[in-house]
């Protein structure tokens, strides 16, 4: 008869956990078998991290898109990245040893589009990771590492990334180890970089928009910014950014961007797609902290030209952010009365008057006319264009007696100095027109327009925006005199050629689509 086994049950408390019942037996006949219970894999161990990222706004809430090409978002500063740590199915705790912040390149921050958005600002956050310096910083808001995860236990890490000066592409590298094993795992965009924008950059210390500033606000974007270029453009592929390189001279690479242009006059549309990206490069180098602005005559022309370009393109402004300031110290450092202080005053004029401050508009160009018939002379073109542009003004302030004796005056000396058919002459025709139309002299007015139309057309091409705007102006004289439809077939007509010309976008477009007769013809 066989021995009865003796056993006692007792709990097994070993390792800090409950594994069930431990058997204690007297004797024991056949085969033992020992198990483990659960088995970790391989693969868990080696591996034992998962992350799970998603964005959120933080302290800036707005949405950007940068003047690449093509235009692309990219995530402002203060934008708050969310990190959910998770170790795979294991009995190991995994220990998170360290992170730290890696930056891939840094570039210069390119002209953007700030939209605000309405709201509030996410909070809190956890570590906040300074970019701009070199190593990047990585501060802990409370708890610092190390910390432990485990598959039921799950840590949420926030990351808002800061950068003041530089646009930079960036990931987060985490350390890790699990029972005899490390490693490192890489948080990023799905391979890609985290980007961040400095916003600070767009504004300068007074808040002002800075010269990379699109202007945009919350009502809408205006004419240029790169948002409306994303908006129509498909999106691109994903290239890698390399880092950007600091040239010993970055007037000479404007410059020499500036030489392959293939058309240099911003009066011709031909040479926009080109100005656009000698614009951005521009607009980099004036927010520049040791910009001074008179390097050269050969660079002063060149802004000038530029300047001309964000009138035309209905960037006002833009244009008058960049305008300023450069008039501003051109008129400390070469003088008021130097012809490129005069031009940039002009210009600046030019675009005031086109975002609807007339009164400032007309401020500047009283002021540079004296000047330049001291200069120049009475009769040279720079002074006829001031002369034209002050009577857009007066015309627009309501002074029509004033800016028509003005107009009828530089229609002569234009005449004389330049001939029929130069633009200057055209250009004086069509603003004595408008002040005869402000001034309800409709016939006059209407024997002027044609016959610059005419002229226009066949010096500068029917598709020109000159043009184009006489043959919008033309529309609303005989549309005063009651030929409606002959008003409304050179609306149509005019309305197709500025899609094709400017762009569904361009403020003139928009005009003439919706046919707008509020306020008459006017423009310098």
């Amino acid at each position: 008869m066989e021995d009865e086994v003796q056993s006692t049950h007792v709990r097994n408390e070993i390792c800090d956990g409950y594994y069930g019942d431990v058997v204690m037996a007297g004797s024991i006949r056949g085969d033992v078998h020992f198990h483990q219970g659960q088995r970790d894999e391989l693969s868990n161990l080696q591996n034992p991290v998962i992350v799970r990222v998603r964005r959120q706004p933080g302290s800036t809430l707005a949405d950007l898109v940068v003047d690449a090409d093509p235009p692309r978002p990219m995530a402002p500063s203060g934008t708050l990245y969310i990190v959910t740590l998770q170790a795979r199915p294991t009995t190991r705790a995994v220990i998170l040893r360290a992170a730290r912040v890696v930056v891939e390149s840094r570039r210069a921050p390119r002209p953007a589009c700030l939209k605000p958005r309405i709201g509030r600002a996410m909070a809190p956050r956890y570590f906040k990771t300074e970019l701009d310096t070199d190593p990047p910083q990585l501060h802990a808001q409370g708890p610092d590492f190390p910390f432990s995860i485990s598959a039921t236990d799950v840590e949420e890490f926030h990351f808002e990334a800061v950068v003041r000066s530089y646009e930079v592409r960036w990931r987060i590298e985490l350390d890790w180890e699990c029972a005899e094993y490390e490693g490192t795992v890489v948080i990023d965009n799905n391979g890609e970089p985290f980007e961040a924008y400095p916003v600070a950059a767009l504004y300068s210390e007074d808040r002002a928009p800075s010269p990379i500033n699109s202007g945009c606000g919350f009502i809408g974007h205006e004419p240029g910014c790169p948002a409306l270029r994303f908006e129509s453009e498909p999106a691109p592929a994903i290239r890698p950014t390399q880092r950007a390189a600091v040239s010993d001279d970055p007037y000479r690479a404007v410059l020499d961007r500036d030489a392959g242009l293939r058309v240099t006059d911003p009066d011709d549309p031909a040479s926009w797609d080109d100005y656009r990206a000698l614009a951005s490069q521009v607009r980099m180098l004036l927010g520049r902290p040791d910009f001074a602005g008179q390097e050269s005559a050969q660079f002063r022309d060149l802004l000038v030209r530029v300047v001309r370009y964000f009138f035309l393109s209905g960037q006002h402004q833009v244009g008058i952010t960049v305008a300023r300031p450069v008039h501003r110290q051109w008129a400390a450092n070469l003088g008021e009365d130097h012809r490129d202080t005069l031009a940039m005053a002009n210009r600046l004029a030019g675009c005031l008057f086109g975002s609807g401050k007339h009164q400032e508009a007309r401020a500047l160009w009283e002021d540079a006319l004296p000047r330049l018939c001291r200069t120049l002379g009475e009769s040279h073109a720079d002074t006829l264009s001031v002369v034209g542009n002050l009577a857009a003004s007066l015309n627009a302030l309501g002074e029509h007696e004033r800016a028509r004796d003005l107009m009828e005056d530089r229609l002569r000396l234009n005449r004389q100095a330049l001939g029929d058919d130069h633009a200057e002459t055209l250009h004086a025709v069509s603003n004595l027109a408008i002040s005869l139309y402000q001034t309800r002299d409709f016939e006059g007015a209407r024997a002027l327009q044609e016959d610059a139309l005419t002229r226009y057309r066949r010096t500068l091409g029917e598709d020109h925006p000159q043009t184009l705007h006489e043959a919008a102006n033309l529309a609303f004289t005989l549309e005063e005199l009651g030929k409606a439809e002959a008003a409304r077939a050179l609306d149509e007509d005019t309305w197709q050629r500025r899609r094709r010309v400017l762009g569904e976008n361009h403020p003139q477009t928009r005009a003439s689509k919706a046919r707008c007769r509020r306020e008459g013809p006017a423009g310098p």
